[in-house]
């Protein structure tokens, strides 16, 4: 099955619920964000998970010290780097690392094997936010990556869209944010059900 991430949880309730629905892992944000979660919420939070989900600890060009601090504190299981990280960064993580890529055009393979992450994670490039924007790329861009570059999607996916995505491109895992959340932020249950669903009847179409 592809995996599915939901990020930007702020609460145990959104995280014990997307568990429920059959999500993979839980994304907690540790970098400027109105998804942002201190350090305490989440390690609160973690605790009282049970061990089938994974929880990753999402950060921006963090110091590296505070970002093992928070590991070792919330007991995260992986790290999602978004910001500028140097690949000689995450040799220094004890940790899986999933490492981001903003898209402006087809990526190089050549250059992301630079990083060496645990996966990759493709998103929209946006000038104002680093991750959670709400808006795809364009899908064509990955259409010539050669199979050693396992990756997750993510960008504007919602319950509408997210199983043509799999569909049309079979990544490893789908990540979504804003796809599943009330106008007003906050995830809302119904759509996090659906967009696992719709994930779920994809995959009954694609062969891996």
């Amino acid at each position: 099955m592809t995996l599915v991430k939901i990020c930007g949880i702020k609460n145990l309730t959104e995280a014990v619920w997307a568990g429920k629905c059959g999500a993979w892992a839980v994304g907690e944000v540790f970098a400027p964000s109105p998804r942002r979660i201190e350090a305490e919420e989440a390690a609160a939070i973690n605790r009282e998970l049970k061990d089938g989900i994974l929880k990753v600890g999402v950060f921006v060009n963090e110091e590296l010290a505070e970002v093992k601090r928070i590991v070792d504190y919330c007991r995260l299981d992986l790290v999602q780097l978004h910001g500028d990280e140097a690949p000689e960064y995450l040799a220094e993580l004890s940790l899986p690392v999933i490492k981001c890529f903003s898209l402006k055009g087809p990526p190089d393979p050549d250059y992301l094997r630079r990083w060496r992450p645990y996966l990759y994670l493709f998103d929209t490039c946006s000038t104002a936010v680093r991750g959670g924007s709400g808006r795809s790329f364009n899908w064509e861009w990955l259409g010539e990556l050669p199979p050693d570059i396992e990756f997750i999607l993510a960008g504007g996916l919602n319950p509408g869209n997210v199983g043509t995505a799999v569909r049309r491109l079979n990544p490893l895992a789908v990540d979504v944010s804003s796809g599943v959340e009330y106008p007003g932020g906050g995830k809302d249950p119904l759509m996090i059900e659906a967009f696992i669903n719709e994930v779920k009847e994809a995959d009954g179409d694609v062969s891996r």
